[in-house]
């Protein structure tokens, strides 16, 4: 546990221990049950957790992670020894004392990480889309409730159910769990897999919550699982250790994300001295990782972006030729809309503001950009460098009309209020 056992409250204990062992339980179960029995699963982890909420309301005991897996341990075999006659186990389940060996080994401490990563690579199948895979990665690996995945990505809570059915149905086919050596497509499971942990990432560091747009346990969620990959040997590549590295240097900057009113602090206000210094040595360590071989990802060279922002002392000194390479590299690789106008505000600081303008404008017709909040403040932000206030004002209204979160919202209307003053 954490150094909040010693101020939590028992609630907010078992709610902190619970989302932290979900995903070792959900998944442990899953190889023992078997994948057509995921929601036989998932009903003994919920019973552990009532369980615990009524065993610990006069006192917490002292191990309480070894309490839940005990519990999840005894109901599990009181389960399967009930439903035996009516489902279909696994054959290492047909004795007790079978029985009782085969939940203690996957239960271990020492299986956990081959269970989880198991489970990750078994949601990522290719017959399901990647909204899907991030679905079940949150639910089954980061122990989130269908009703706080609804929230995240601003969809109601039937369809994540529409999703989770899905997923269930396809892991319902899987004879047993797989583990990741001895999946014939893991090249391609793998990709799924660091494109779903790419976007988690993501909506813990910018989401779409509007009430709740920063939300870091995503993101240190997104770090843990990509630490996964890279204990396996099948899995541990370089584009693995090049996604490790984006994240390590976002990760490094969420304390100033955000300031002291829950407002977007803009990349050149924020204060670099508050950025985690062991979490950038960390991305750059994964980065001289990621060097080996002759194959650059898209993660390669995101992380070698990041990685400029992260070690400049301020955003007059950072390198942003080697930015405007990068992103050049990446455009062909993956081009987007947010691309483009990231390249764009790179040649604005590199080239002068009026062939970064040039970029912007160019890029007024692409639809994504058009309902994009940050293409209008990036475009208001140039105005305002080029002396042009009329113009810088009405793009950053369009910015504010177009803002998801009160976040966004405050953030753009600082700016525009800065143009009465100046």
């Amino acid at each position: 546990m954490d150094g909040r056992s010693g101020t939590a409250s028992p609630a907010e204990l078992i709610e902190d221990l619970f989302r932290k062992e979900y995903a070792h339980l959900v998944s442990a179960l899953t190889r023992v049950l078997g994948p057509s029995n995921i929601p036989l699963a998932e009903d003994v982890v919920h019973d552990a957790l009532i369980s615990a909420m009524n065993a610990w309301r006069f006192g917490v005991p002292d191990d309480p992670k070894a309490w839940l897996i005990r519990a999840a341990r005894n109901r599990a075999i009181d389960v399967i020894r009930r439903e035996r006659r009516h489902r279909s186990f696994l054959p290492e389940l047909a004795t007790m004392t079978a029985l009782t060996e085969t939940i203690e080994a996957a239960l271990a401490p020492a299986a956990e990480s081959t269970g989880q990563l198991a489970m990750m690579f078994a949601v990522c199948d290719p017959g399901l889309n990647r909204e899907t895979h991030v679905t079940l990665i949150l639910r089954w690996l980061c122990g989130l409730s269908p009703k706080e995945i609804g929230q995240a990505f601003l969809v109601d809570t039937q369809t994540i159910d529409r999703r989770l059915h899905r997923g269930r149905g396809r892991l319902r086919r899987l004879g047993r769990l797989p583990d990741a050596d001895d999946l014939p497509d893991i090249d391609a499971r793998r990709d799924s897999v660091l494109r779903s942990l790419y976007l988690l990432f993501n909506e813990g560091y910018h989401g779409s919550n509007p009430h709740d747009p920063v939300r870091p346990f995503l993101c240190e969620d997104a770090l843990r699982l990509t630490g996964l990959l890279l204990e396996a040997k099948a899995t541990a590549r370089p584009d693995v250790h090049a996604l490790a590295a984006l994240f390590c240097f976002d990760a490094a900057r969420l304390p100033t994300r955000l300031d002291q009113d829950g407002v977007f602090v803009p990349l050149e206000d924020q204060d670099r001295s508050r950025w985690d210094r062991v979490r950038i040595e960390r991305g750059l360590m994964h980065l001289a990782h990621s060097a080996s071989g002759d194959h650059l990802s898209r993660w390669h060279l995101e992380a070698g972006i990041a990685c400029e922002h992260a070690i400049a002392p301020s955003i007059r000194e950072t390198d942003w030729d080697r930015i405007v390479g990068f992103y050049q590299l990446l455009a062909q690789q993956a081009w987007s809309p947010v691309v483009a106008l990231n390249h764009g505000l790179a040649v604005a600081e590199r080239d002068g503001i009026d062939a970064g303008r040039r970029e912007l404008i160019a890029l007024a017709e692409e639809p994504k950009l058009s309902r994009y909040p940050f293409y209008w403040a990036a475009r208001a932000d140039l105005e305002r460098r080029a002396g042009s206030h009329t113009a810088a004002r009405e793009n950053y209204s369009r910015a504010i009309a177009l803002s998801r979160s009160p976040a966004e919202r405050g953030s753009f209307e600082r700016r525009i209020a800065s143009l009465e003053i100046s």
